[in-house]
C-alpha cells in the first residue's frame, strides 16, 4: 500500500508541474487561411488565385464556333490550372473560390468586398508568405473590381486581373494564354509597387485606368490614360517603365471600410447619365429609393445641362452628389462635389 500511495503521489505531483499542452502556433497566412498549394517545389513563388468564374471558366454545348450563347458548362479554378501545367514549373498556386450561384453576373458588392478583405489579409498581413495574386473575372465588370482592389489592397505585392472573351469550348479560346500570362506577371519581382494590373491579349494594362473597349474582340481592354505598362514576350512580362503609381491616387483603409455599419455591403450609390434635358428629379427618385449618394456622368468635362433645382433639393435632404465625365474616353476631367449654386 505504501508503495502504491507513493507512486500515486508522484504522478499527482508530476501532473501538477507538467506544462499544459498547447496547439502548434500558426506561422503563415497560408496556414491561417487554410490554403492548399499546388506544385511540388516549395521554393517557387506562391500566387493566390481568386477565382470568380466568368467567360474564362464557361463553355458552350453549341460547338466550337459559338461565342455568344455559352454558359451551360463550367470549369473550376483547379481545372484551369490543370490546363496550364507548365505554370507549376514556375509557381505554386492556391485557389480561393469566390463564384456565386448565378455565375459572374451574380457578383455583388458584398461578395467582392469580402474577397478584397481576404486578398488584403493574404497579401499584406505580417504573417503573409504569399508573393502575389491573380483574380479571374467576367469581363463586363472586371474593371470595376480592378479599381476596387487597387484602392483597398495597400501593399507592394501585385494583384493581376484576367479573363477571356471566348468560352473554353471555342476554337479560338484565349483564356489559357491570358491566365498563364497573369500568373507569370504576379510572380515577377518587377511587378511590385505597380498597383493592380490586368493581363489581357499579351498586354499589361494598369488597373487604375483599365476599361473595356470592345464587346467581343479578344483585344477587349485598354487604358483611358497613360498607355500600357508593358507586354508579354514568350509569356514573360516586359515593362516599359520603372514602377510608379497614378498621380493623386487615393488608397482607402480596408479596416476602416470593414467597420462601416453595412459591411460587407456598401452604401447604395446610383449612377445617373446626364444628357440634354436631363431630369433632375432622378436624383430625388434615387434618394427615395434608398441611395445615399449619386454620381452624375456629366457631358463634356463634367457638365450637367439641366436639373439645377432638384439636385440641390436632394442635397439638402442629405444626398451626396458627385459629378464626373463619362461621355469621352480621354481628356481632362472635373470630378468634384456638386455645388448647390451650380
Amino acid at each position: 500500500m505504501r508503495f502504491t500511495n507513493f507512486v500515486l503521489a508522484g504522478i499527482a505531483t508530476a501532473s501538477t508541474y507538467a506544462s499544459p499542452s498547447r496547439p502548434r502556433q500558426v506561422k503563415t497566412a497560408s496556414e491561417r487561411l487554410g490554403l492548399t498549394w499546388l506544385g511540388g517545389n516549395s521554393s517557387l513563388p506562391k500566387i493566390l488565385v481568386l477565382y470568380t468564374g466568368g467567360t474564362i471558366a464557361s463553355g458552350s454545348i453549341y460547338g466550337a464556333l459559338d461565342d455568344t450563347q455559352y454558359g451551360q458548362l463550367q470549369i473550376t479554378g483547379e481545372e484551369i490550372i490543370a490546363r496550364n501545367p507548365y505554370l507549376l514549373n514556375h509557381t505554386q498556386l492556391a485557389v480561393s473560390n469566390w463564384t456565386s450561384e448565378e455565375g459572374s453576373t451574380g457578383t455583388n458588392d458584398a461578395l467582392v468586398m469580402n474577397m478584397t478583405r481576404f486578398a488584403h489579409d493574404a497579401l499584406c498581413s505580417e504573417d503573409s508568405d504569399i508573393d502575389g495574386a491573380v483574380y479571374t473575372h467576367g469581363t463586363n465588370s472586371l474593371e470595376e473590381t480592378a479599381f476596387l482592389l487597387d484602392s483597398l489592397v495597400n501593399c507592394a505585392k501585385p494583384i493581376v486581373g484576367t479573363g477571356a472573351m471566348r468560352p473554353f469550348t471555342h476554337i479560338g479560346y484565349e483564356g489559357d494564354a491570358n491566365f498563364f500570362d497573369a500568373v507569370m506577371l504576379a510572380a515577377s519581382p518587377e511587378s511590385r509597387n505597380r498597383g493592380l494590373m490586368v493581363a489581357f491579349n499579351a498586354r499589361i494594362i494598369p488597373g487604375y485606368w483599365v476599361t473595356k473597349l470592345h464587346s467581343t474582340n479578344p483585344n477587349a481592354f485598354g487604358p483611358t490614360a497613360g498607355g500600357d505598362l508593358g507586354i508579354f514576350i514568350n509569356s514573360l512580362p516586359v515593362f516599359f517603365n520603372t514602377p510608379s503609381q497614378p498621380l493623386h491616387k487615393y488608397n482607402f483603409d480596408i479596416s476602416a471600410v470593414s467597420n462601416y455599419k453595412s459591411f460587407p455591403a456598401l452604401p447604395k450609390v446610383d449612377i445617373l447619365y446626364a444628357a440634354r434635358e436631363f431630369d433632375g428629379k432622378l436624383a430625388l427618385d434615387a434618394q427615395a429609393n434608398g441611395a445615399q449618394g449619386i454620381v452624375i456622368a456629366g457631358t463634356g468635362n463634367g457638365g450637367v445641362p439641366s436639373g439645377g433645382d432638384e439636385i440641390p433639393e436632394a442635397m439638402e435632404k442629405g444626398l451626396q452628389v458627385v459629378v464626373g465625365e463619362d461621355h469621352v474616353a480621354v481628356g481632362y476631367r472635373e470630378w468634384d462635389e456638386y455645388e448647390s449654386d451650380h
